[in-house]
């Protein structure tokens, strides 16, 4: 599929228009290292919006609205990672000479009357998304949005959370937590073990899907040791104050990624989020805006040095 490709010194970032606009790679250019997953077995392909998301997933780094899981609320059916990842984006303004480089994308919701617009630009260190949801329809809109990008990772990584509590969602192993069970982030006991929950285990036939929650800040990190590199991913903790966190070890479909997604709510589902009262609601001509950076560090830069240099300590 069509690529439209960003690059600086530092960043060399893909994007498909086609699959839902979404970030492909995103390569650290001193190290070669591309932080994002891509699926072995699926290429990038346009899909039905109906279809099941994981079954065409390729990979990368990709958004939901409105909601995470595949729910019927209001009458309608919404897919996983909702009605936005599979259509194909058309692009409003591209600068790829720059060396803050940007393209614009937009799409209309096939279910839902809104106008998304995402803006993928690179600045020296970093790169900055921006996304805008603007409601055209005549009554309020229940919503969830969050975003959603693989990481291709190793054992031993570690996913650093300033966060005070874990919630399991789901475990296809008890040593991985029952399912709604809180623990102190990210030491969860389980019968006769404690599991450091921010560490990558090795690979196995395990899988859970945990949430990261009162957190004291919008950021997190996924650290590679043996690699001496790190990414810092910085959201809006107002509009997205839950993490969900989608650990695969091989658990699930013999895949091992991790996937560290701010939602704006918990659970996940929009009918459950609704009936739990933590939902969005967008009102007929209003619109929000979401901004993440992602900032890569290299030997001898560190997790604190980055922090510092984007003012978070």
């Amino acid at each position: 599929m069509s690529a439209i490709r960003l690059q600086n010194e530092l960043l060399d970032v893909s994007v498909l228009p086609g699959v839902g606009a979404k970030i492909y790679d995103l390569i650290e250019r001193r190290t070669g290292h591309n932080f994002l997953w891509h699926n072995p077995r699926i290429t990038p392909q346009p899909y039905p919006i109906e279809a099941n998301f994981d079954n065409y997933w390729c990979g990368g780094w990709d958004d939901g609205f409105p909601t995470c899981e595949a729910c019927t609320h209001n009458g309608e059916q919404y897919p996983n990672l909702g009605e936005l990842r599979s259509l194909h984006w058309t692009v409003e303004a591209q600068d790829t000479s720059a060396e803050e480089s940007s393209v614009t994308l937009s799409a209309f919701g096939p279910i839902s009357p809104i106008k998304a617009q995402k803006r993928i630009s690179l600045q020296k260190l970093s790169l900055e998304v921006e996304f805008k949801i603007e409601h055209q329809g005549f009554l309020p809109l229940d919503y969830l949005w969050g975003t959603h990008p693989a990481y291709a990772v190793e054992p031993g990584c570690v996913i650093h959370i300033p966060a005070r509590t874990g919630i399991v969602g789901q475990a296809n192993d008890p040593s991985l937590g029952q399912p709604g069970q809180k623990y102190l982030w990210p030491f969860l006991k389980t019968v006769g073990r404690s599991t450091d929950m921010s560490t990558l285990q090795p690979k196995g036939p395990y899988s859970a899907g945990h949430y990261a929650t009162d957190l004291a800040a919008g950021w997190y990190a996924i650290e590679y040791p043996r690699l001496g590199i790190g990414l810092l991913f910085e959201f809006p903790l107002d509009l997205s104050p839950y993490l969900w966190l989608w650990l695969s070890y091989g658990g699930w479909r013999g895949y091992y990624l991790a996937v560290v997604e701010p939602w704006t709510s918990y659970p996940v589902t929009l009918s459950d989020a609704v009936a739990s009262r933590t939902h969005r609601v967008l009102k007929p001509g209003e619109q929000i805006v979401f901004k993440t950076r992602v900032t890569p560090w290299s030997s001898p830069a560190t997790l604190n040095s980055t922090l510092e240099k984007s003012g978070l300590i």
